[in-house]
C-alpha cells in the first residue's frame, strides 16, 4: 500500500512502513504489487528504492553503516572553514494540497497523486474556515491522517504532497578533506550544490475517457478509477473535447496536463509512465 509519503511493504518478519522524503532516490514511481529493494536508515526512512530484481528473494539484510572518513592529518595548509550543517530537517507532518471529494462527518476525503486519503478533523484541527466539496485546501497532517491545520489554498498553490521541514539544532561537524592536486590548487572551488542531481519530473500517459469538463479541468475515468486533470494556458491542446471522448493526455505528477489529443480507437484506457 502507499499512504501518503509511506510505503507499506511486507518483508520476511511482517509489515514494514517506509518513508519517502524529497531526499529519498527514487529509480522510478512505483505502485501496489511492485517488488522494491529499498536502502533505509534505522527509523526508516529510505535513503534510495529501486525495483528488485526477479531472482532476488524477500528479506532484511543487516543495515550498512554511513561513517564520514575523519580529516585528514597531511595537510600542510590552512584547514578550511566547515560548511554550516542543514537547519532544518523533515517532520513526519506532511502538507497536503488537495481537492475535497467528499465531507463525511469529521473526515474530509481528498484526491492525490497516491489515491484517495481520507483526513480526520478533530476538535484540536485549526481550521480557518468551513470547507465544501470542491474547495482546494492545504492541510497540516500527521501520519495517522489527522489534520492538524486546514486552510484554503491559493491560487498559484498546486496540489500534492510534501513533508514540513522543521528547524533542528546546529552542531557543527567538519568535513572531510579533499586534497587537490597542486596543479588545481589556485582554481576556484566548485560549489557543492552545483554536483548535486537533478531530478527529472515525473511525467505519465493517460489514456482515458472524458467524464465531465468543470471550468480548467478534464475529470476522466481511467484503469484505476477518476483522475482531474488540470488543463493550463501552456497546455498543447489537438483540438476540443467534450464528454465521452476518448483522449490522450501527459501528465505530471500533480495531474496538470503538458498536451491532450485524441487517443487512437484500439489504444487501450490506463497509465503508463515514459
Amino acid at each position: 500500500m502507499i499512504d501518503g509519503a509511506f510505503y507499506v511493504v511486507r518483508g520476511e518478519r511482517g509489515e514494514i512502513r517506509i518513508e519517502v522524503t524529497p531526499e529519498t532516490q527514487l529509480s522510478e514511481l512505483f505502485t501496489f504489487g511492485d517488488r522494491i529493494k529499498a536502502i533505509l536508515l534505522p527509523n526508516d526512512e529510505a535513503i534510495a528504492i529501486t525495483r528488485a530484481q526477479p531472482g532476488e528473494p524477500i528479506g532484511t539484510t543487516g543495515r550498512a553503516s554511513i561513517s564520514t572518513p575523519p580529516p585528514s592529518a597531511s595537510s600542510t595548509g590552512p584547514s578550511p572553514e566547515p560548511t554550516p550543517p542543514s537547519t532544518k530537517r523533515s517532520s513526519n507532518v506532511r502538507i497536503i494540497i488537495a481537492d475535497i471529494l467528499m465531507v463525511d462527518g469529521s473526515f474530509y476525503i481528498i484526491r492525490s497523486d497516491y489515491g484517495e486519503i481520507q483526513i480526520e478533523v478533530t476538535p484540536q484541527t485549526q481550521l480557518s474556515e468551513s470547507f465544501k466539496f470542491g474547495d482546494r485546501i492545504k492541510a497540516r497532517v500527521t501520519p495517522q491522517d489527522r489534520a492538524l491545520s486546514i486552510v484554503r489554498a491559493t491560487p498559484d498553490e498546486s496540489p500534492g504532497i510534501r513533508l514540513e521541514e522543521t528547524p533542528m539544532p546546529s552542531t557543527p561537524t567538519a568535513p572531510p578533506v579533499v586534497r587537490a592536486p597542486e596543479s588545481e590548487s589556485t582554481l576556484p572551488q566548485k560549489d557543492s550544490s552545483a554536483t548535486a542531481p537533478k531530478v527529472s519530473p515525473k511525467i505519465r500517459t493517460v489514456v482515458a475517457e472524458v467524464l465531465m469538463i468543470d471550468g480548467t479541468f478534464y475529470v476522466v475515468r481511467g484503469e484505476k478509477g477518476e483522475i482531474r486533470i488540470e488543463v493550463t494556458p501552456q497546455t498543447a491542446m489537438s483540438e476540443s473535447f467534450k464528454f465521452g471522448d476518448k483522449i490522450k493526455a501527459r501528465i505530471l505528477s500533480n495531474d496538470t496536463a503538458l498536451s491532450i489529443e485524441r487517443a487512437q480507437p484500439d489504444q487501450p484506457l490506463g497509465t503508463r509512465t515514459p
